[in-house]
């Protein structure tokens, strides 16, 4: 199943009940995980919001500490999920109180890092100090003597002044100590700033620097083995307790999501009032968790109007949020749907159409077997790497989203012949007519140059059928020919470039189809549909027509040119209809015609960038492993210069990959996005939001 082509519908929920009960409430809405609760109004005489449960505090204050703990100790949680029954007995108050112990083993931790540093600064001083040959206490501490300590940049520059006899200077290269009265204490300070001198802060002690430098190394190794026993004991805990730590913490963050629920609710003195939106095919699942708890309930299917169509953003009530139907295969895509905007209500989602467009897209520009062997390999590895259907669904998402455009890569590299930059299919010439004038391999009617290509990559000619030595063309209308095998940078190019150009047509005329089914289902009706989609798709039609014969046949096509006149006319009346004056629609209709030209011809890109990347692998095919085989068969410095080429062209294939992977995907992205889903596409709604959090180890009862 690809998936469903709307949104899925939702319903206004309002339910109200005794602020007793209001806990209980929120606990199941909570764990229905079904409800989009709409964020209460302060408009609302006599109503005012709810407050947190009175053990939100609490639960904050242990949520944030089984954070910090899963963050130091890197626990990883169960490889199965744990019932909720299960996971309260797990986390009972002798695991609270091991967790307790835990943490006065990460503040000792902490308080020893401190220690630690102070110990190596006071040691690194100590060493500074030690030349001097001086007790520490008698380095500083005097009432009547000044002292200057500390590291002098030009020492000479004291000792070649002629100091007073009361001034003692001792010195080594790096540490300098001078001892006077205090009344030289002036012209010491100015002779030691010149001589770049700054003061070292003594530490505390007494004694020789010696002895002193020895107690403190092995109170640093004390503090070290300490520190070493204590994570080793973190390590243990870790191996044994990590899973449940992960399970404690995720308890702790529903009960700390539930606690705060409230805050979202209307209250009186005795009554509340839910009010928000459930998606249709869960309204009797919610309704009948809710019925024993609320004494109000009240529901409706919200339906599409011309208001919502207008946004009618005078209007105080809430408009419905947009959920994504059951898209099934086509679920990846939603990562470019929601990087754009959800539609509004009611409204065609573009999602499933993406599942063909996009990789279609994507393959025929980068259209290589290699590359696209690449992009599934990084895919697969993505979703390995996040194996948690609950808490990765988005990388999960992009990662079946790089094995979708990877695989629609090797599909058009197997059409094109493509590996690695190298186009290995042979070449078919008509122009040697008979096989006795064929200088190359006669088969199948024709003659065929083999690929000069290496061995490692020629072989995948038995891929094909008659390995290669086929040319079969389908020529259709209008200079569309598809051919197999595909040549599209040699024989091929222009019977791309007129793909490209045709595949832009149908993708627009797509676009105009789901606006003309909007406005039926949902718009202004059959006559939105016409002045607003089909006036377009008409004008696309008819511009076609007169464009191909002028350009191709160099004649006047009245039928197309009819149909673009029909068209602006109907355009015309849509601009009028948009409130725009006739003067000035019958000027902007026929710009904005020449603008679905530029709409059109932007789909050349799909050849183009596809193009520049083979060539950018081609160069490298060229010029690097050419010269990279030739190094190695010279040998001697030959070998040398092989690797070297060899390496080189390693990396402009990475390059040549990584480019297709950025390039391909903006210029998909911007048909999509730009051309495509302006024809039909506002995305101006809310997504859909349920209340409750997304458990990861944790299987919750949604009826409890």
């Amino acid at each position: 199943m690809t998936g469903e082509y709307t949104n899925k519908k939702v319903g206004r929920l309002i339910a109200a009940g005794s602020r007793s009960v209001i806990d209980d409430v929120v606990r199941v809405v909570s764990r229905l995980k079904a409800v989009h609760i709409n964020d209460y109004q302060d408009d609302k005489e006599g109503f005012s919001l709810g407050e947190p449960s009175t053990h939100n505090e609490r639960l904050g204050s242990e949520l944030s500490t089984y954070r910090s703990i899963v963050s130091q100790t890197g626990a990883v949680g169960p490889t199965e999920t744990v019932q909720l029954t299960e996971a309260r007995k797990m986390i009972n108050s002798d695991f609270t109180e091991s967790v307790e112990n835990l943490v006065s083993i990460f503040t000792r931790i902490d308080e020893i890092d401190d220690e630690i540093k102070l110990s190596q600064a006071e040691i690194e001083i100590l060493e500074l100090l030690e030349p001097l040959g001086i007790e520490l206490d008698l380095l500083t501490g005097y009432d009547s003597i000044e002292s200057f300590v500390g590291t002098c940049v030009k020492p000479s520059v004291i000792m070649d002044i002629n100091l007073p006899e009361d001034v003692l200077v001792t010195t080594n290269d790096e540490v300098v100590g001078v001892f006077s009265a205090k009344q030289h204490s002036a012209m010491l300070s100015s002779i030691l700033e010149s001589a770049g001198f700054q003061a070292i802060e003594i530490p505390e002690g007494q004694g020789d620097i010696s002895v002193l430098i020895q107690n403190r190394v092995k109170a640093l190794s004390t503090l070290q083995d300490e520190k070493m026993t204590l994570e080793n004991q973190i390590k243990t805990w870790t191996d044994k307790n990590g899973a449940d730590l992960c399970v404690g913490l995720e308890l702790l963050e529903i009960d700390f999501s539930e606690s705060e629920a409230p805050v979202k609710v209307a209250v009186t003195d005795h009554t509340f009032v839910i009010d928000g939106w459930i998606t249709d095919d869960r309204s009797e699942e919610v309704i009948q968790a809710l019925d024993q708890y609320c004494e109000y309930i009240e529901y409706e299917v919200a339906k599409y109007s011309l208001a919502d169509h207008n946004h009618d953003h005078h209007s105080t009530e809430p408009t419905p949020p947009v959920a994504f139907g059951d898209h099934g295969a086509s679920a990846p895509m939603e990562l470019l749907t929601d990087a754009i905007g959800r539609s509004d209500y009611g409204r065609m989602d573009p999602t499933v159409f993406m599942l063909f467009s996009y990789p279609l897209f994507f393959g025929l520009m980068l259209g290589d077997m290699a590359y696209g062997l690449l992009t599934i390999s990084l895919g697969l590895f993505v979703r390995r790497s996040f194996p948690n259907d609950k808490s990765d669904q988005l990388m999960r998402y992009f990662g079946m989203l790089l094995i979708y455009i990877g695989a629609a890569t090797v599909f058009f590299g197997y059409m094109y012949g493509e590996f690695a930059g190298f186009e290995f299919l042979p070449h078919g010439y008509s122009k040697y007519g008979t096989e006795t004038v064929c200088p190359y391999v006669w088969e199948n009617g024709a003659c065929y140059k083999q690929a000069d290509v290496p061995g490692w990559v020629a072989w995948m000619t038995v891929l094909y059928p008659y390995g290669g030595n086929l040319h079969a063309v389908l020529e259709l209308p209008y200079s569309l020919t598809f051919a197999f095998p595909f040549h599209r940078v040699s024989s091929d190019l222009m019977n791309l470039i007129v793909i490209a150009i045709y595949i832009g047509i149908f993708h627009l005329m797509v676009g105009f189809v789901l606006g003309a089914i909007d406005e039926v289902r949902v718009g202004h009706g059959w006559q939105g549909a016409l002045y607003g989609k089909i006036s377009w798709m008409i004008i696309m039609v008819g511009g076609f027509l007169f464009c191909y014969d002028f350009y191709r046949l160099d004649s006047i096509n009245f039928v197309g040119l009819s149909l673009v006149s029909v068209g602006l006319i109907l355009l015309v009346v849509h601009l009028m209809h948009e409130g725009l004056p006739l003067a000035i629609s019958l000027v902007l209709a026929p710009i904005e015609a020449i603008g679905l030209l530029s709409s059109t011809l932007s789909y050349i890109r799909l050849f183009a960038v596809g193009i520049v990347g083979v060539k950018i692998a081609y160069a490298g095919n060229d010029m690097l492993y050419t010269a990279a085989i030739q190094g190695f068969s010279d040998g001697g410095i030959g070998m040398i210069v092989g690797l070297l080429a060899l390496v080189g062209w390693f990396g402009v294939q990475l390059f040549a990959w990584v480019l297709g992977l950025v390039s391909p995907n903006i210029h998909a992205v911007r048909l999509h996005f730009v051309e495509w889903m302006k024809q039909f596409y506002l995305a101006e709604g809310e997504p859909f939001e349920a209340f409750g959090f997304k458990e990861r180890h944790i299987e919750v009862d949604n009826t409890t």
